[in-house]
């Protein structure tokens, strides 16, 4: 099938945009309910359905040559180079981002694998930079890439859309869950508000209580960052073996079945999850506030659901936004002032946990998807799985 395929650069794929800011200072720009798309938003599924900041038609319409239609692929190209993403609808993105408007001849979902199957070369020309690495739109459009016929393309995308297209499906049916559990534990409380009381966190939790030494020596550690999850849900866990490669001075607390993390930078940002199954060996960062419950009376779950309720979040963030840290960030103590509504009910007990239980199924069959998918990634880019 190789034979097949044409050598081709970048721009003879389609219309090459970098991103533009609008200005921060003009505040009818921000705000609005048009996708503003940057790197970070990137680290998720394919599409992108959700961006942390919001433009107005005003600020489209301040840097109107940078509008990306639906289908349009994404690739950071400062700083952290190579991760991608497709837009599910009209938007804009960053300077920090180079996307290619697919042409006729080219599949726009081929085109977005081809940029996930160049993740060594991307990560081999952000390591070459001593300073900011940057792939400007210039070097961008003269990379060489390998595509096949359009036929061929719909095939291979066809393939892998589909599992990406179930977990996406996946994570859709446990933001459902979640919502669900939220709903009615908050009916119970109304429902229930004179049979409990409600006690700050410090009272029935432990924060931090796990801490690795390298004394212990480990000989593999599964390692979770801060970035790399977000809503619950995990991105990126990376795999080190100490006697290879460097440990990260900051992989150091302990993770059992159901601990809570719960990033202290940003709150805002949503970098929190529950852990049922925690892999073997896994440490996360000291970037994390990790929750237990002290008791079997109070479920992590309960506990959980309390943390992440919006109007804790900005608590939070608010807290962060007064700090002297170089980014907005709180203690793992303050979160101490978060409520929790003591005793509930077996019964509530048991369906938050099945709930859960459900979610983390669902996370584990979207693990296995996307290593799946990540198997096949190369092997049908390079033309060792042939597609007719």
């Amino acid at each position: 099938m190789k034979s097949e395929w044409t050598k081709i650069q970048v721009d003879n794929l389609g219309t090459i945009i970098t991103g533009k800011t609008p200005t921060t200072r003009k505040p009818e720009y921000w705000g609005g309910k048009i996708l503003f798309v940057t790197p970070k938003d990137l680290q998720g599924t394919k599409h992108i359905s959700q961006t942390e900041r919001h433009i107005t038609n005003a600020g489209l319409e301040s840097t109107r040559s940078c509008e990306l239609p639906a289908n349009a692929v994404c690739v950071s190209c400062i700083g952290n180079i190579g991760y991608v993403g497709m837009t599910s609808q009209k938007c804009m993105s960053n300077q920090q981002i180079n996307s290619i408007v697919a042409n006729k001849t080219h599949d726009p979902s081929f085109i977005y694998y081809l940029m996930k199957s160049l993740w060594s070369f991307f990560k081999n020309y952000e390591g070459q930079s001593t300073t900011l690495s940057i792939l400007n739109k210039t070097q961008f459009s003269k990379i060489e890439v390998s595509v096949p016929q359009l036929t061929i393309q719909k095939r291979i995308s066809g393939i892998l859309s589909a599992l990406d297209d179930k977990i996406e499906l996946n994570n859709k049916i446990n933001e459902n869950l979640e919502q669900q559990a939220r709903l009615t534990l908050n009916w119970w409380m109304g429902e229930h508000s004179r049979e409990y009381k409600s006690l700050p966190l410090s009272d029935i939790a432990t924060v931090n209580d796990s801490v690795y030494s390298p004394k212990e020596q480990w000989h593999f550690v599964n390692y979770l960052d801060t970035s790399s999850i977000t809503d619950g849900i995990i991105t990126e866990l990376q795999h080190i073996v100490p006697a290879i490669d460097k440990l990260p001075s900051r992989a150091r607390r302990k993770i059992v079945t159901n601990d809570i993390v719960f990033s202290t930078v940003r709150p805002n940002q949503h970098h929190f999850g529950i852990i049922k199954q925690p892999v073997s060996n896994m440490l996360v960062s000291t970037g994390f506030a990790v929750i237990r419950s002290k008791t079997k009376e109070i479920c992590n779950e309960l506990i959980y659901l309390r943390l992440t309720e919006d109007s804790f979040i900005e608590s939070m963030q608010q807290i962060a936004e007064q700090s002297t840290s170089t980014f907005p960030s709180i203690k793992p103590s303050d979160l101490y002032q978060c409520e929790i509504p003591c005793p509930i009910d077996d019964k509530l007990t048991i369906l938050l946990e099945n709930v859960f239980s459900i979610i983390a199924i669902n996370q584990k069959e979207n693990l296995g998807l996307s290593q799946l998918r990540d198997a096949l990634l190369p092997k049908l880019m390079n033309g060792e799985i042939e597609i007719y």
